[in-house]
C-alpha cells in the first residue's frame, strides 16, 4: 500500500515538473494589447507616451512581458489616422490611446466596442469627443487639459514677464467656432486684468501672413495664442514675425518654446500620460469607459526661452524666471 501511494506521489509530481512553465505564467500574468494612434511624432506625443509606460510599468505592466504595444503613427497625415485606427481594431487590442481630436475621432470611428482612453489639450465636450465627463457616453474617456479655462492665468504670466503690457493680438481662424469660443474666453479674461484684445480672424495662410505684416511694432503689444489648428500650422511664420516686431509671443504647450515662442505655459504631457495610464489600468481589469469619469491635468508649466527674450530686448526679472519649471538658455 506503502509503496502504491509513492508510485502515484511520484508519477504526479513528475507530471506537474513536466508541465511548460510558460503556462503558469501566462495564467498568472495575461498579456495585455495596447493600442497607441497618433498624429505624428511631435514632441507633446513623445513625451505623452513616455508618461504613458512609465504609469503603466509603475502598475505592473511589463512591455514585452505581460505587454504589447502597437504604435500606429500617422507622420501629419490624416488619411493615415483612419488607417491606423482600423488596423489597430484588426489587432484586437484591448485599449486604444490617442492623442488630440482627429486621432480620437478616427478611433471612434473605427470602433464602439474598444474603450479609447484620449489625452487632450482642450475640452473634450467642446470638441464633439463625447457629452458627458462624469459619466463618459459610448466608449470613450481619457484626459484633458482644458486649456481655455487657463487664458486668465496666460495673460497673468505674460503680464508678469512683459510688465509694460497693454495689448495683446490673437490670430483665429474665423470659420471654426471653436476658435471663436476662445476667442470670447481670452477677451473677458483680458478686461479683468485691463489689457485689450486685437483679434485677427483669418482664413487662409495667406490671410494670416498679410495680417502679421500689418502689425506694428509697438511698446506694450505681444502676441497671444489660442488653441487653432490653423494658426499652429504656421506657428514658424508667426514666431519670425514677432522676431521682427520684437513682440513676445505666449503659446500654450512646452513644444512651441524651443520652436520659437518666448514662454509657454500648458500641460504636463507626460504626467497627462500618466494620468491615462491609471484610466487604462481601471478599463483592463473590467471597469467600463462610461464608469470612468474624464480627468483634468494635474501639472501645467511655464517655460521661458530667454535666447528669444535676448533677441526682442526684453529683460525678465530674476523673480519671475525663478518661477519657470524650465528656462531655455
Amino acid at each position: 500500500m506503502t509503496r502504491k501511494i509513492f508510485i502515484m506521489f511520484f508519477a504526479a509530481a513528475t507530471s506537474y515538473c513536466a508541465i511548460p512553465s510558460g503556462l503558469y505564467a501566462e495564467a498568472a500574468s495575461p498579456i495585455s494589447r495596447i493600442g497607441i494612434l497618433i498624429p505624428e511624432s511631435a514632441p507633446g506625443e513623445s513625451q505623452t507616451i513616455k508618461g504613458l509606460k512609465d504609469g503603466l510599468k509603475d502598475l505592473g505592466y511589463i512591455e514585452g512581458n505581460n505587454l504589447v504595444v502597437e504604435l500606429r503613427d500617422a507622420k501629419g497625415d490624416r488619411s493615415a489616422l483612419k488607417t491606423g485606427a482600423a488596423d489597430l481594431v484588426s489587432k484586437k487590442v484591448d485599449v486604444i490611446f490617442t492623442t488630440g481630436s482627429r486621432a480620437t475621432e478616427a478611433a471612434k470611428a473605427a470602433t464602439r466596442q474598444i474603450p479609447i482612453v484620449f489625452r487632450h489639450p482642450a475640452d473634450p465636450v467642446a470638441m464633439g469627443l463625447l457629452k458627458n465627463m462624469k459619466r463618459p457616453d459610448e466608449n470613450v474617456t481619457g484626459v484633458a487639459a482644458f486649456s481655455s479655462d487657463k487664458s486668465e492665468k496666460r495673460l497673468e504670466i505674460l503680464k508678469e514677464i512683459v510688465p509694460n503690457l497693454r495689448r495683446v493680438h490673437i490670430f483665429y481662424d474665423s470659420n471654426s467656432k471653436y476658435s471663436m469660443d476662445n476667442l470670447l474666453a481670452v477677451q473677458k479674461a483680458a478686461t479683468k486684468i485691463q489689457l485689450t484684445v486685437a483679434d485677427h480672424g483669418v482664413k487662409t495662410d495667406d490671410e494670416l501672413k498679410s495680417s502679421l505684416d500689418k502689425i506694428q511694432a509697438r511698446d506694450g503689444g505681444a502676441i497671444f495664442q489660442i488653441p487653432d489648428d490653423l494658426i499652429e500650422s504656421q506657428a514658424n511664420l508667426i514666431f519670425d514675425g514677432a522676431k521682427k516686431l520684437k513682440l513676445a509671443t505666449m503659446f500654450d504647450q512646452e513644444n512651441w518654446a524651443t520652436k520659437g515662442s518666448l514662454a509657454t505655459y500648458g500641460p504636463n504631457y507626460a504626467q497627462m500620460g500618466r494620468q491615462a495610464a491609471a484610466l487604462i489600468d481601471k478599463l483592463l481589469k473590467g471597469a467600463k469607459p462610461k464608469d470612468v469619469p474624464v480627468r483634468s491635468a494635474s501639472k501645467f508649466d511655464l517655460v521661458i526661452n530667454l535666447r528669444i527674450a535676448n533677441i526682442i530686448g526684453l529683460n525678465i526679472a530674476p523673480e519671475t524666471l525663478n518661477k519657470a519649471d524650465r528656462v531655455i538658455r
